[in-house]
């Protein structure tokens, strides 16, 4: 009997030793970006926020709402182009490890009462402390909205730089 009690007590404290030391990475990277995106998600340049939500160390979601500006293009015209506030916002996936991550999701883009929604592809390199600067690098290729009937200026490709905190 001495044996059986003496069994359970050391596994059942071994469970517990073990969930002590276990050590939570997750909460070590910053939860917040501030963006400037140049080109891509239909807009020339573009202002962002952008929330971190981690899974664990090696994935995490973000979501991200920005305001951006873009104009009508329009070859061989002598009149000033129309310009155009856009709305864009993300939604992805991030899978890697350290600093440099794997990006995936949907993007979409409110342009002159139009919504651009697509798939988005890229790599990311995101810090893990505060107050030092993330990189992004992507492309989206919308596949719905009427993108043939806004002529805007839309490349595919985007840069981003910006803050972490």
């Amino acid at each position: 009997m001495k044996r059986i009690i003496l069994t359970l007590f050391f596994a059942i404290s071994g469970i517990f030793l073990f969930a002590q030391n276990k050590r939570d990475t997750t909460n070590i990277r910053p939860l917040n970006n501030f963006n400037l995106n140049i080109l891509g998600e239909a807009s020339l340049i573009s202002i962002n926020y952008e929330r971190l939500f981690l899974i664990n160390p090696r994935f995490f979601l973000t979501c991200r709402l920005g305001i951006g500006y873009n104009f009508k293009f329009v070859l061989f015209n002598t009149s000033p182009p129309e310009n155009y506030m856009i709305i864009s916002q993300h939604i992805t996936g991030n899978l890697g490890k350290g600093k440099l991550f794997f990006e995936f999701g949907l993007s979409g883009a409110i342009v002159n009462k139009h919504y651009l929604l697509g798939p988005l592809v890229g790599v990311r390199i995101q810090p893990l402390k505060s107050n030092k600067v993330n990189f992004r690098l992507y492309g989206i290729l919308p596949v719905i909205g009427p993108l043939r009937d806004m002529d805007i200026l839309y490349i595919p490709v985007g840069l981003s730089l910006g803050v972490s905190f």
